[in-house]
């Protein structure tokens, strides 16, 4: 199956690059923590372009912001990942109740 790379993908797919980040973080692990924020990045970037999305973008540079703090050592802005997980889940389910 060939899924269009819609909004409702990309943002998925970014929810799943941000549970990488947090489980990586969660071992200690930096160097998978910064290759899946470089993904994360580019998803992020191609939402930013997406035409439906552009009505969003202060959401997007707060998601941007919140993802950077995942992997700052001292940020002033910081968000639970629970929390964070938690913003993404709609999508992922969204996603899947269109496959059915």
């Amino acid at each position: 199956m060939n899924t269009a790379r819609t909004s409702l993908f990309l943002m998925a797919n970014l929810g799943a690059e941000v549970s990488r980040i947090i489980s990586a973080q969660e071992r200690g692990d930096e160097n998978s923590a910064s290759a899946a924020l470089v993904r994360a990045e580019k998803i992020l970037n191609d939402v930013g372009q997406m035409s439906d999305m552009k009505s969003r973008m202060q959401e997007l540079k707060m998601l941007n912001e919140a993802l950077h703090s995942l992997t700052a050592r001292n940020s002033s802005f910081t968000i639970s990942p629970v929390h964070l997980k938690s913003y993404f889940t709609p999508f992922a389910v969204r996603l899947m109740a269109r496959k059915s």
